[in-house]
């Protein structure tokens, strides 16, 4: 990572540089004072920079360094060079592709690029990434959303691409590094889509074939097999999908690869083979069958493992393929980039492991922070002092409503925060982090678009949010903050939230959370925004007007995790009207979905105003149609509600929920 620099620096040093400021504090404390001491030497230091989830972690022999792990778009902003080079290591994944149906193959993990030193690129000859030389200024961080299943007959979609480049730049260029969507699962005529690995060939016609994989990114998907109706595996970054075997089970996805970017704790991805803590990404979809055959697995990094089953979020995993029935095939994962770079040369503090951890004062003291973007332990150290810890638990946003026409938006996730005591060494503690809720077409049963739960261990857990509402069925499903009501031909109510209304200033909240009630319906061609963990979420009535189908204010998270280098959460107002509120329009949780608007009324506010990460909502004249558009992962924000499907379009997913950790370092 380039020479150390041997120069010494005088004596104002900036508090959040965490471990860094701790080393200096342990090794000279008791030194001179005014000018009678000595010039003290301060270890080297890394870049500046800003922008995703911040993990610091310890190497061998002891360097450390820092990761910016985005599992949505954002920017890494870099404001100064560090003394350990001028270069940055990177992991750029795509999202995957969705499943096909009526015997549909799997689709292929999103492609998988890096210039990791051992991480070796999927695909045939796969090889080492050039170094990557970076310059003060923005980069621009895309991250790609998983392709949607197919909810009839036919193909599923591709995901969409991951890039890391500065801003601007123009494409192609040597700095802009894109990995490209992972393919399409087949229909069951089909071959499997092209992408940065190949979807599985469909299971109906004759010998179909497996797409092709992108070279250095993934592999090839399977065939399938006609006439015992198997659809073949989506393709993964480390191996290729399986053919569908003779006798009717569909072919497996090929498994992904094992990242080390995120360091030995590995808390990105999914477990796999060998160690099973974790750090896998990019495996491909299963594919399926006539329904007479159970279906094979899906690739370790998130591939799914299931009829229709949808791909991990953040991990670039495929969709699984279905046999002709609803829901359809599975989506795929979204994607993840990850940005690392070594920022000393000493050990950190931490006094407990789990999650990405990072170090920040927000003026009343230095504290750790444990971020956990997926379900993981937080376990304490030898050197843990009993305490109370700040808290923060999100629960996974609810989908957008799904079928036909004007979809409501999606509820957010329940928003939880306080202190709770931890005893002393040792103690482990399970963290759950609720998944989005996905609606995959088809007129879903109630609640089946709802978020899931996330849990600091048992009692404190944040319920999801409910699934908007649809066309016929158009009332808003109870949620954390309900789903916002479904338009025309009903005038639907929005769903009931669980939490409790957010009194306007952020603090230890109730037992039930903060959480509200979508927004109510009346029978227009537009649907109603889901609730959000700072309000109601707007109805769809046309006397509402600029404000109608938009989903209920998100909330900023406390200010002990406002670390300027973090991106935890979203994009908020600038100008808030809460106590305890910044105006950094930054760190926002819990937004509600917008409604999905149909016809020549349409909702064009609710396809571009996104609040807190919640997602857009659909927005089209007949007869063109539009799915809703997902929620920022790890935010807990409701998804997008859809604006019609004859085509297969779908109500945008939920976001992902999240658990933050915070105790003095």
């Amino acid at each position: 990572m380039g020479a150390r620099s041997s120069q010494s620096r005088g004596p104002g040093l900036n508090e959040t540089d965490g471990h860094l400021l701790e080393y200096f504090r342990n090794t000279f404390a008791g030194g001179g004072g005014g000018n009678s001491g000595p010039t003290i030497p301060v270890p080297p230091s890394g870049h500046t920079a800003t922008g995703g989830v911040i993990s610091d972690y310890n190497t061998s022999p002891g360097d450390v360094y820092r990761a910016h792990i985005f599992t949505s778009s954002g920017t890494f902003d870099v404001t100064s060079l560090g003394d350990f080079g001028n270069t940055i290591e990177y992991l750029v994944v795509a999202g995957g592709g969705g499943g096909g149906n009526s015997n549909g193959g799997g689709g292929g993990a999103g492609g998988f690029r890096t210039n990791v030193s051992g991480d070796t690129p999927g695909g045939p000859g796969g090889s080492a990434e050039p170094s990557y030389t970076i310059a003060t200024g923005a980069y621009t961080v895309t991250v790609g959303g998983g392709g949607s299943g197919q909810a009839s007959s036919g193909p599923g979609q591709s995901g969409s691409p991951s890039d890391f480049h500065p801003t601007p730049v123009s494409h192609p260029s040597p700095t802009f590094i894109r990995s490209t969507g992972g393919g399409a699962g087949a229909g069951g005529y089909n071959d499997g889509g092209t992408g940065g690995s190949g979807g599985g060939g469909g299971g109906r016609a004759g010998s179909t074939n497996g797409g092709s994989g992108t070279a250095n990114q993934g592999y090839d998907g399977g065939g399938g097999d006609h006439p015992n109706y198997g659809g073949g595996g989506g393709g993964g970054a480390g191996a290729q999908g399986g053919d569908a075997p003779g006798g009717g089970p569909g072919g497996s996805g090929g498994n992904g690869l094992r990242t080390s970017i995120v360091g030995p704790t590995y808390q990105i991805g999914t477990p796999g083979p060998g160690p099973t803590t974790g750090g896998w990404l990019a495996g491909g979809g299963n594919g399926t069958n006539d329904g007479s055959h159970g279906p094979q697995t899906g690739g370790a990094g998130g591939g799914a493992t299931g009829r229709g089953a949808v791909g991990t979020v953040s991990t670039g995993g495929g969709g699984g393929g279905d046999a002709g029935t609803t829901p359809g095939g599975g989506s795929g994962g979204s994607g993840i980039v990850v940005i690392r770079y070594q920022i000393a040369s000493v050990a950190a503090t931490a006094k407990a492991t789990g999650g990405a951890i990072s170090f920040y004062n927000s003026g009343s003291g230095l504290r750790t922070i444990h971020t956990f973007t997926g379900s993981g332990t937080f376990a304490t150290e030898p050197n843990w002092n009993a305490a109370d810890v700040e808290y923060v638990v999100i629960g996974g946003g609810g989908s957008g409503g799904n079928h036909q026409f004007r979809g409501g938006g999606g509820g957010a996730g329940t928003y939880k925060t306080g202190t709770t005591p931890i005893g002393a060494h040792p103690v482990s503690t399970t963290i759950t982090i609720g998944g989005g809720g996905s609606s995959r077409g088809g007129l879903a049963p109630s609640g089946v678009g709802n978020g899931s739960s996330s849990l600091f261990g048992p009692p404190i857990t944040a319920p999801g949010g409910g699934m908007g509402g649809s066309y016929p069925n158009s009332p808003g499903v109870a949620g954390g903050s309900g789903g916002g009501a479904g338009g025309y031909p009903d005038a639907g109510t929005g769903g009931t939230g669980s939490g409790d209304t957010f009194p306007g200033t952020i603090g230890s909240t109730p037992p039930n959370g903060w959480g509200n009630d979508g927004g109510s319906g009346t029978n227009v061609d537009i649907g109603a925004g889901g609730g959000g963990a700072g309000a109601v979420g707007y109805p769809n009535n046309p006397s509402t007007t600029p404000t109608r189908g938009i989903g209920g204010a998100g909330i900023q998270i406390p200010a002990t995790f406002r670390d300027p280098t973090s991106g935890v959460g979203a994009p908020g107002p600038t100008s808030p009207s809460v106590t305890g509120a910044d105006n950094s329009g930054k760190y926002y949780v819990a937004g509600g979905g917008n409604g999905g608007g149909y016809g020549p009324q349409g909702n064009p506010l609710a396809a571009t105003n996104r609040v807190a990460g919640g997602g857009l909502g659909g927005n089209a004249s007949s007869p063109i149609y539009a799915g809703g558009e997902p929620a920022f992962e790890n935010t807990g924000s409701g998804g997008g509600g859809v604006s019609g499907s004859p085509g297969g379009s779908v109500g945008g997913r939920g976001g992902s929920g999240i658990v933050l950790i915070a105790y003095p370092t």
